[in-house]
């Protein structure tokens, strides 16, 4: 129930302040999705339809009660804005419905592998010598130390190479399973060590100075979640999120950006008031600004989905490779003044409703839920107890939501082969015959 509770109070905490009735009716819809889908999970344990769920909740209910006012949306990061029509906002929200409503019928809900389920596939010093490798190569193809632990605004990105997300995947990889060794070790002691060793290259290689904070949440979540070995109250899920909302996000989308020059401005972050404007959450707004900029252009009849699909491609290779809608519509924003960069929020159901339409949306949405239906039903990923395909899942499941997906894919794709080619040789001892038969009595 704390899951029911925790979006209800959020829900009717922000309901008075909603600019009209309109914006109620339009959110409510979303609204009774999330309710649903979060009464299906049963398990007073946390799991992956939290984080898809609670993320769809503050996306498109949350952040659309707070930030639209008459005939405008946006927040006070917005220099300009566009005036828009009632059925412009409802074609948005019907976009984020109709990609959203196959979820309904995935279940996000899985019980935890037994403790003995998977193996331990590389001893600690495999391990720890990936690790360093992987690091190593991160670094030199980031540009050298110097660019790396600089600031995002002072990172040229001209000097960083395509294939370092395959290197950050690997070491955040080795480093979650250095992770899940320590939390099942006899001897915490003796497992410290390789654990401190592994979380300091990771803090050089991704940290709140220098990267993203959602790049921050896809390589250190998992190892969080593997220390506690990959089972937490979903309570602690709703309370830690709340403070990322309010407190967390707001200084990291400071630091990440200016690096330790941002620190002087961490005094002007207002608590109380990110709480009823939950600040840089503009998935919505990208939804409504995407019906707006199709209104003058023709379909793009598949376009987007090449480029979400080919993100792997680089661009030396093919110059004329398509961009993902949400450059498309954040760089005619960005031109307007209204953004201060055209790096923006997008939706993958507006990538695929600027290719074919609300059909294209309805057809992509129930796709991408049979797709993860198959990754969370699928028996490898596991190692000592601990499904990490799962974590990494739950880790990643707030940017593939925020998008623009084809831009944010690399990591996590990355991510998931390395656990894939990591498991693959034991996937068959994830769940031992015994545990099959009890679950089928």
């Amino acid at each position: 129930m704390i899951r029911l509770w925790t979006v209800t109070a959020l829900y009717l905490a922000n309901l008075p302040f909603a600019d009209s009735l309109f914006v109620v009716l339009l959110t409510l819809p979303m609204f009774l999705m999330v309710l649903v889908g979060l009464y299906r999970i049963r398990s007073r344990r946390f799991q992956v339809g939290d984080v898809f769920w609670f993320c769809l909740f503050v996306y498109f209910v949350i952040s659309p009660l707070q930030r639209m006012h008459g005939d405008r949306i946006g927040g006070a990061t917005a220099i300009t804005a566009y005036a828009y029509e009632p059925q412009e906002f409802i074609a948005a929200m019907l976009i984020v419905v109709l990609f959203c409503l196959p979820f309904l019928f995935v279940s996000m809900e899985r019980d935890q592998p037994p403790a003995e389920a998977g193996g331990s596939i590389f001893p600690m010093p495999v391990l720890l010598a990936l690790n360093s490798l992987a690091f190593a190569s991160f670094v030199a193809s980031e540009g050298g130390m110097e660019r790396l632990l600089s600031s995002r605004l002072e990172q040229d990105p001209a000097q960083a190479f395509i294939g370092s997300l395959f290197f950050l995947g690997l070491q955040s990889v080795t480093a979650c399973l250095v992770a899940v060794r320590f939390h099942a070790a006899r001897s915490r002691l003796i497992s410290f060590v390789p654990l401190l060793f592994v979380i300091a290259l990771l803090a050089v290689a991704r940290n709140p100075f220098n990267a993203p904070r959602f790049m921050l949440l896809a390589v250190w979540g998992p190892v969080m979640l593997a220390l506690c070995g990959g089972r937490v109250a979903a309570a602690w899920f709703y309370v830690a999120g709340l403070l990322a909302l309010t407190i967390l996000f707001p200084i990291l989308n400071i630091t990440t950006r200016l690096g330790l020059d941002g620190v002087g401005d961490l005094s002007e972050i207002s608590v109380f008031g990110n709480f009823f404007d939950i600040p840089s959450v503009d998935v919505f707004d990208m939804a409504v600004h995407a019906v707006r900029f199709m209104s003058a252009h023709d379909q793009m009849w598949g376009e987007k989905l090449v480029a979400i699909l080919l993100f792997f491609v680089p661009r030396a290779v093919w110059a004329g490779k398509p961009v993902v809608g949400g450059l498309d519509v954040g760089n005619e924003l960005f031109a307007a003044g209204m953004y201060g960069t055209p790096n923006l929020s997008f939706l993958a159901g507006c990538d695929l409703y600027m290719d074919f339409g609300f059909a294209g949306v309805a057809l992509g949405g129930a796709v991408t839920a049979m797709l993860l239906r198959s990754v969370l039903m699928a028996k490898w990923g596991v190692v000592g107890g601990v499904s990490v395909l799962r974590i990494l899942i739950a880790s990643s499941m707030p940017i593939l939501l925020r998008g623009p997906v084809g831009a944010v894919l690399p990591l996590f794709v990355c991510q998931i082969a390395v656990v894939l080619a990591l498991s693959w040789p034991v996937r068959d001892q994830v769940y031992p015959a015994p545990f099959y038969r009890e679950r089928l009595r």
